[in-house]
């Protein structure tokens, strides 16, 4: 069975659960552009359906910037690409076990490198 190694953009800051809080309609143009902005990467990268019915995941993110990241925040800033991603491979996010993330080195710009492998 095929896996992949996808590369996603930096998800946008405007997504994030924390800072200014009441601009829900910002939040959510934010998330919807980076799903899309996901959904075009998978395209370009030849993403098929992978045909299977769970997947294991690993997510390393690579942030633009030497600022302190901590996993749940990024996990959310992240969920709209999980979404775009989830749709390329034909494997809803909720049959996506194990998943792993850990947090790479600095990297211009930022990406998310997304491995992912069929189970069973």
């Amino acid at each position: 069975m095929t896996e992949y190694l996808i590369k996603l953009p930096w998800p946008p800051a405007k997504s994030s659960p924390n800072g200014p809080q009441g601009d829900y309609l910002g939040k959510a143009r934010a998330g919807k552009s980076y799903k899309q902005e996901c959904a075009w990467e998978c395209k370009r990268q030849g993403i098929l359906e992978m045909g299977c019915d769970r997947v294991s995941v690993e997510i390393t993110y690579y942030p633009p910037t030497g600022h302190r990241i901590d996993w749940d925040n990024m996990a959310v800033r992240a969920k709209r690409g999980w979404d775009a991603v989830a749709e390329a491979i034909g494997v809803d996010d909720s049959k996506w076990w194990p998943v792993t993330c850990d947090k790479g080195d600095k990297t211009p710009g930022g990406c998310v490198l997304v491995h992912i492998k069929p189970v069973g």
